[in-house]
């Protein structure tokens, strides 16, 4: 009886917990939205341009943990706002670089961090057992759901 009270528990606890992520990722992209007049996902762009000064359009996916499809319509439409310019590099005239604009790096500095570059900070410091764990954790749910095959961009966003 003590093993199905403690299962219950568990399940209980994990689905708070999952719930509690997700409420913290709407939270902040409302707040952002509201505020900024951008998503979440645009400021996080801004945010980790501004942290790596100018940046090829290849790093900005790696630094971002997305594919360079996802990162490049953010950047059309932060472009068509005034907050990124994009530009050639002059070696290699197929490295697109990215950079801030003067109202791009305003916004950036005063914006809160991006919670997605929270999560990512957070996995970064942990044991690599600890996030081996967690990795394999999420994949279990993943499987759960049946949503391996389900094209993702970032989180509630329509981006």
């Amino acid at each position: 009886m003590a093993d199905r009270i403690s299962r219950n528990v568990a399940i209980f606890q994990t689905m708070q917990s999952l719930r509690r992520i997700f409420k913290a990722i709407q939270n902040y992209s409302h707040e952002v939205s509201n505020q900024y007049g951008i998503t979440g996902p645009q400021l996080w762009v801004l945010k980790t341009v501004l942290e790596n000064e100018n940046l090829p359009v290849g790093k900005l996916s790696e630094k971002m943990y997305l594919h360079p499809s996802t990162i490049s319509g953010v950047i059309d439409r932060l472009e068509r706002k005034g907050y990124v310019s994009r530009d050639r590099y002059q070696e290699d005239r197929r490295v697109v670089m990215v950079q801030l604009t003067p109202k791009g790096k305003r916004l950036a500095k005063r914006a809160p961090n991006p919670v997605q570059g929270k999560m990512i900070h957070g996995l970064r410091q942990l044991r690599k057992e600890k996030l081996t764990f967690i990795h394999q954790s999420v994949q279990t749910l993943v499987d759960i759901m049946e949503a391996q095959n389900l094209k993702v961009t970032f989180f509630f966003d329509q981006e």
